[in-house]
This record gives C-alpha cells, sequence and structure tokens, in this order.
C-alpha cells in the first residue's frame, strides 16, 4: 500500500531565507494533500522559535522537528531544527534525525537527496531559496538522477539576498527552472499542478 500523501515540497534555505519562508507559508491557504519540509540554515535554538512564528503566521500548521524522528502527515509544514533525512515506512514517509554532513546546519544536501528513495507515488518538488555556498546541490543532483521527474527551481538573483546557493544549483545543471519568490510562492500554493 502506497501513501496517500500526493506531494511532498522540500524547501533549503540559508541567508534571507526566514522571511522568504514567511511569505510562502502566508501565501498557503490549503494543503490537504501535501507536506511541505523546510530546511533553514539557522542555531537549533532560533529554529523551535521560528517554528512557532510560522505556525502562527499562515492557516497550514507548521512542527519543529528537533528531537525525535517523526511520521510525515499531509495537510502539515516541517521546519527541521536538526538535520534529517526522509525515509520510506508503510503508508507515510518518516523524518529521521541525522547528523550534520558538512558546516551547514541542518544540512540540505541530506534532505533533497533522502526523498530520491521514497515511493514513486509521491510527487517530489524542491526549491533551493537564498543563501551563500552550494548547500542542497549536490542533494538535488542525486535527487533528479533518481528521479528525474522531480520538479526543481532555483530562486531568481533578482529576489535573492545572496546568490549562492541558487546560483550554484543553476550552474549545475539540476534545476527545471529558475523563478522569483512570489512565482515560488504561487507554485507552492497551488495543491494541484
Amino acid at each position: 500500500m502506497h501513501s496517500n500523501l500526493n506531494r511532498l515540497i522540500l524547501i533549503g534555505a540559508s541567508t534571507g531565507g526566514p522571511g522568504l519562508i514567511e511569505k510562502i507559508i502566508k501565501s498557503i491557504s490549503t494543503f490537504a494533500q501535501s507536506s511541505l519540509i523546510i530546511a533553514q540554515h539557522m542555531d537549533r535554538r532560533a529554529l523551535a522559535s521560528f517554528a512557532a512564528r510560522l505556525d502562527r503566521l499562515g492557516s497550514v500548521p507548521v512542527r519543529p522537528l528537533c528531537t525525535s524522528s517523526i511520521t510525515v502527515e499531509k495537510g502539515t509544514a516541517y521546519l527541521l531544527c536538526d538535520t534529517a533525512a526522509l525515509e520510506s515506512q508503510k503508508e507515510y514517509p518518516i523524518l529521521r534525525l541525522y547528523p550534520d554532513s558538512g558546516f551547514y546546519h541542518p544540512t540540505i544536501d541530506t534532505l533533497f537527496a533522502s526523498a530520491a528513495d521514497l515511493d514513486v507515488h509521491i510527487k517530489v518538488e524542491a526549491y533551493l531559496l537564498s543563501g551563500i555556498g552550494r548547500d542542497g546541490v549536490e542533494g538535488l543532483k542525486i535527487l533528479k538522477k533518481r528521479r528525474p521527474s522531480t520538479f526543481v527551481a532555483a530562486q531568481d538573483q533578482a529576489t535573492s539576498k545572496v546568490y549562492g546557493m541558487p546560483r550554484s544549483a543553476f550552474e549545475a545543471g539540476v534545476c527545471d527552472t529558475v523563478l522569483s519568490i512570489d512565482a515560488i510562492a504561487e507554485r507552492i500554493k497551488k495543491e494541484h499542478l
């Protein structure tokens, strides 16, 4: 039996990311068949309070993943307080905590790469937003290689505070498109594409 979660949206962000993520969360009115998982580079103590802020902002519940593994449920957004990887288990995927694999916390590469082996019935989308460096790019390479149908978008330079991670993804050829933050929010909020 496969999950009745239809769509899994992954977001990686670093410098400039919190305001962008707030814009996305505020734009979502219904999320019945989807789940959203966010890896935002930030100190783990600040991430729990950021999750609480996001939870107050929009109509979709935002849950912090800080201390234990969790089952990914539809209609919910998750903010990683630590590096986590997705694993298939029974009807729904789970997020299991992992150690950071590099300089950044939480590690976006780990999240993106782990989605490559999920149930094929789940539509996966990945968005790489503003940030320094290249975290997320190697994970996107694995994701696109194993699941070529995955939709991947990088944020454009004009709306990025720091055009590092999105530029690296574009230059690596792992993006289907480059979009403004408004276009990203518009696409994510649509339940059926």
